[in-house]
């Protein structure tokens, strides 16, 4: 991991705790080696450097963001790619996003994709999209489902601890192992959907 990012990871992980009162669960779900993606449901702006911070301590993560926060500014273009982060287009295929993700995690490496690629404005889970479940059936990575919590709280409420944001990872999903009929697309959607369940299984968990 980078120095610089070392640092914003602890400095960010620590604002979470002390403004939020993050909590993490199941961190020991992501495995330290090899190519993994981590598939949380999306809530707010504040999911990314949550999840990043939550994720990096265990080891370093590439996310990837809508393509209209590159050419928002010159600035925050180069921020973004100082900090792991792929551009990709939300509507239609992009190819280019398809090959520099399986590069990520045929490498090894970690991928944040929210599964519903967009954030859900009423804090309801969104249909699926199948891009997590591509991206896994074409590199064999495993999927760690992950379930986000009060990330779209107002702060004043957070610091106050009326609310708190919750991370919880869960089990990796082996996509080896699953016995998923169909063709490419049809596979991708149903693991995708298969995702979202074990995403709305864990936020049930945590209402007990």
């Amino acid at each position: 991991m980078q120095f610089h990012i070392f640092i914003s990871v602890i400095i960010t992980f620590l604002f979470m705790k002390i403004a939020m009162g993050l909590r993490v669960e199941g961190q020991k779900n992501i495995p330290r080696d090899g190519g993994v993606i981590i598939a949380p449901n999306h809530l707010s702006n504040w999911d990314p450097p949550i999840i990043g911070a939550s994720a990096a301590l265990r080891r370093e993560v590439f996310f990837l963001a809508k393509q209209e926060l590159f050419s928002s500014n010159k600035f925050y273009s180069l921020l973004l790619s100082k900090y792991n982060t792929i551009p990709i287009k939300r509507y239609g295929i992009d190819k280019k996003s398809i090959r520099a993700s399986t590069f990520h995690l045929k490498r090894g490496r970690t991928l944040v994709i929210f599964l519903e690629g967009k954030r859900s404005i009423e804090k309801s889970f969104l249909k699926p999209l199948p891009g997590v479940g591509y991206l896994a059936l074409k590199t064999g990575v495993g999927i760690v489902p992950t379930y986000i919590e009060g990330s779209a709280e107002s702060i004043i409420d957070l610091i106050r601890r009326r609310k708190r944001v919750l991370v919880r990872f869960g089990k990796i999903i082996d996509v080896s192992k699953l016995n998923i009929k169909g063709s490419l697309p049809e596979r991708s959607r149903e693991l995708s959907k298969l995702v979202m369940k074990e995403i709305m299984s864990l936020g049930k968990r945590c209402l007990r």
